[in-house]
């Protein structure tokens, strides 16, 4: 589907570089990158035991599938002029090649079957994550060590140890340093990472890890790794509080220290490798942790949202029998009006008026009592009443009944520009309570006494045909919305309206999903409500 995403697809692209940049930014990055990891090289090749810069160019590949001459040239690049091993031109192009053909795998594979999940989090794309990584660099190690040795740069008995090395290199540069990008990527993600910043438990998870670091290198480096185990507490520490974010950034913080530890103070080459093995590890071990952590959160938020769901179903069905009588006694009242009315004669001004009062009165009760009797059946057999239905009028009709309303707030409403919109199978009356519920939300947002006095006050409602499905949108020139309130803007129970609930938009939701549609919000300068309903019968069924 082309068009406006839901944040959680489009959260991997919104850096919004140009090409150039991304381009400058990439080459900078993955020679710095590969310039620090350069420890413990293997003899004669300059395969080393982490290659963190493995990982920048998958997340490029992962998001511009394109670029693979830009990391084909990286990888050229840091083969040819970083390390002290130097190999024909010839060669050097066919490796780097054959590598760079590796990463692209790794990439479409974490497309294909990530999707989305950019964060890693679920235990489901967490172990897919960890397969696809350690298979994916084995492979790569498999194209490079085998073009290594057409090109006569490594004897046929010398391909296990490059194999080796290079797939545990590329292994744990991905296993620990890919979620770390994702994390940066996306927007969830980042906002997860900055609440957690802000906590004081955060920063002494860091400051643990500090200094277990320390205690570890100031040992003799033959004893250094024997104290390595220590620095599990603080990962697993940060993955039970915080998730898979949580783990992520932990082990990195594990890693980037690890390092520098190296590179200033002695060690072994030995004990080098087998810190990155157990960083890989440390590194599985808290992501699977935290993803466990993340979907027992999720799992509670959606317990919460419903529970706050069959509380509004309660309270529909309790508003239903309240209302039921007085609604009935107005539509009574209002068709003995009409009769009065008429009996007077439609020459009489006063009684045409009457009578077109009554008449709106008699339609306003009957469709007050319609939308409350179906909501109360809606909360308790999750029913649809699906018609034929012109989305185009619906549209109107509720642009129509909150322009008074934007009247006295002096807000501006307008039905945008409408593209031939096919009919749809639909519950005419819940589908209309989601476009009242969200244009008087609008309405509400764009006329805040809060804002500056000559702040623009308007609402446009749209719909457009993506694909198999309509695409309706509501823009209102309301305050900024972030990536936290737009994700937390259907959970949050609370309402800042006096008197309100807070639970308008979780039913509005909940109505959408059930039509086989989602509804979300958008961040930006201004609000942004998204909602799709599927195209033909097949999509919906009456529950």
């Amino acid at each position: 589907m082309s068009g406006v995403q839901p944040p959680a697809v489009t959260a991997a692209t919104e850096w919004g570089l140009g090409a150039l940049p991304r381009t400058a930014l990439f080459f900078v990055g993955y020679v710095a990158l590969a310039w620090i990891s350069f420890v413990y090289p293997m003899r004669g090749l300059n395969i080393t035991p982490w290659n963190p810069q493995a990982a920048l160019a998958v997340a490029l590949l992962f998001l511009h599938p394109g670029a693979w001459p830009v990391v084909w040239a990286a990888v050229a690049c840091g083969e040819a002029f970083i390390g002290t091993e130097r190999m024909p031109f010839a060669a050097l192009v066919v490796s780097t090649g054959a590598l760079t053909a590796g990463y692209a795998a790794i990439a479409a594979g974490m497309r294909r079957w990530l999707r989305a999940d950019l964060a890693v989090i679920g235990r489901r794309p967490a172990i897919m994550f960890l397969a696809l990584a350690g298979v994916g660099a084995l492979i790569a190690s498999i194209l490079r060590a085998g073009a290594l040795w057409a090109m006569g740069v490594v004897s046929f008995e010398r391909v296990p140890a490059a194999l080796h090395a290079a797939s545990n290199g590329d292994g744990v540069g991905l296993i620990v340093t890919l979620p770390l990008l994702f994390a940066l990527a996306g927007a969830r993600p980042r906002a997860l990472t900055r609440a957690m910043l802000r906590s004081y438990e955060a920063w002494g998870i860091a400051a643990f890890i500090a200094v277990a670091i320390v205690a570890v290198f100031q040992q003799a480096p033959q004893e250094q790794f024997k104290l390595f185990y220590l620095l599990f507490f603080p990962v697993v520490w940060a993955s039970t509080r915080f998730g898979a974010v949580g783990a992520v950034w932990a082990a990195a913080l594990v890693q980037a220290l690890l390092i520098v530890s190296v590179h200033s103070g002695q060690y072994l080459p030995l004990t080098v490798f087998e810190f990155q093995i157990l960083v890989a590890a440390l590194t599985s071990v808290g992501m699977l942790l935290g993803a466990i952590v993340d979907e027992r959160q999720a799992a509670e938020e959606a317990l919460r949202a419903s529970l706050q769901l069959a509380a509004a179903g309660d309270m529909a069905a309790a508003l239903a029998h309240e209302l039921n009588q007085p609604l009935t006694a107005m539509a009574t009242y209002a068709r003995a009006s009409q009769v009065l009315a008429r009996r007077m004669g439609t020459q009489d001004r006063d009684a045409r008026g009457m009578l077109e009062v009554a008449d709106k009165l008699a339609a306003e009760a009957a469709r007050a009592g319609e939308v409350v009797n179906r909501l109360r059946r809606f909360f308790r057999e999750r029913s649809t009443e699906l018609q034929v239905t012109q989305l185009g009028g619906l549209l109107a009709d509720a642009v129509e009944s909150q322009a008074q309303r934007a009247r006295e707030l002096r807000v501006q409403l307008a039905l945008g520009d409408q593209e031939a919109l096919p009919p749809l199978w639909i519950d005419r009356v819940q589908i209309a309570v989601v476009l009242r519920n969200l244009l008087a939300n609008a309405i509400e947002a764009a006329s805040d006494p809060r804002r500056p006095p000559d702040a623009p006050r308007q609402v446009e409602l749209r719909a457009q045909r993506r694909g198999d499905e309509v695409l309706v949108s509501l823009l209102d020139s309301g305050e900024t919305l972030t990536p936290e309130q737009a994700r937390d803007i259907f959970e949050t129970p609370a309402s800042s309206k006096p008197g309100g609930m807070g639970i308008g938009l979780a039913i509005s939701r909940a109505i959408v999903e059930a039509h086989g549609g989602r509804l979300w919000a958008e961040a930006g300068t201004q609000g942004k409500f998204h909602f799709t309903l599927p195209i033909g019968t097949g999509a919906v069924h009456d529950n």
